[in-house]
């Protein structure tokens, strides 16, 4: 399978872009979403979306880490 073209990365990023929008807008429904989901897996590489859809866990933790602040398991409620 070839690399993606610069616009086909643009596409891509577009539609993960309007997705991840519109799930944060609506509490990370994904049946609120799905005609974006379904845009976002039909232009992007599987693998991408994949990657992105851990990233954004991952990111969401980090926030919440930052905000929270590190909590170890025995000091939690």
């Amino acid at each position: 399978m070839p690399a993606p073209t610069g616009e086909e990365r643009k596409r891509c990023h577009a539609a993960r872009d309007s997705y991840y929008a519109c799930l944060s807008l609506n509490d990370n429904s994904e049946s609120a979403c799905s005609k974006e989901k379904e845009l976002y897996e039909g232009v992007c590489p599987a693998v991408w979306v994949t990657y992105f859809a851990k990233k954004r866990v991952y990111d969401d933790y980090k926030k919440k880490l930052n905000t929270e602040g590190f909590k170890p398991a025995d000091e939690r409620p």
